[in-house]
């Protein structure tokens, strides 16, 4: 799948980075939430179907996240301990939500996708 945007020219493909750029940086600031951002992005500019931006920011969220992970270990912010608990059940929950991905409608994803970004900004303001 090639990168097909919404509209051509450079303004678009700035736009493009720029938010790429404010996506990583909120990533490794506050340790999530860049992904949020390339979704909406990739949905604003993109041509792709919402399942493919999905899969496509998990991809560049990865690469973020490891550099983003030697910047917090560089720190001593790491609870190593925590990770050996979270990780296993985290593999698992994310083999079981891409399978489902497939089996779900796009609108439900939408809907889906929509209630965690509202029930996470108010927790966080809680």
């Amino acid at each position: 799948m090639d990168l097909e945007l919404k509209k051509s020219g450079k303004g678009s493909v700035l736009l493009f980075c720029l938010l790429s750029f404010v996506a990583g940086g909120i990533n490794g600031f506050l340790g999530t939430g860049g992904g949020i951002i390339f979704v909406y992005m990739l949905s604003l500019l993109t041509k792709n179907d919402k399942k493919d931006n999905f899969a496509t920011t998990l991809c560049a969220v990865i690469p973020i996240s490891i550099i983003s992970l030697f910047a917090y270990s560089k720190g001593g912010n790491i609870d190593t301990d925590m990770i050996k608990t979270l990780i296993p059940s985290a593999i698992l929950g994310g083999a079981l939500g891409g399978f489902l991905t497939d089996k779900i409608k796009t609108k439900y994803l939408s809907i889906c996708f929509s209630a965690l970004v509202i029930y996470s900004g108010v927790c966080m303001v809680m």
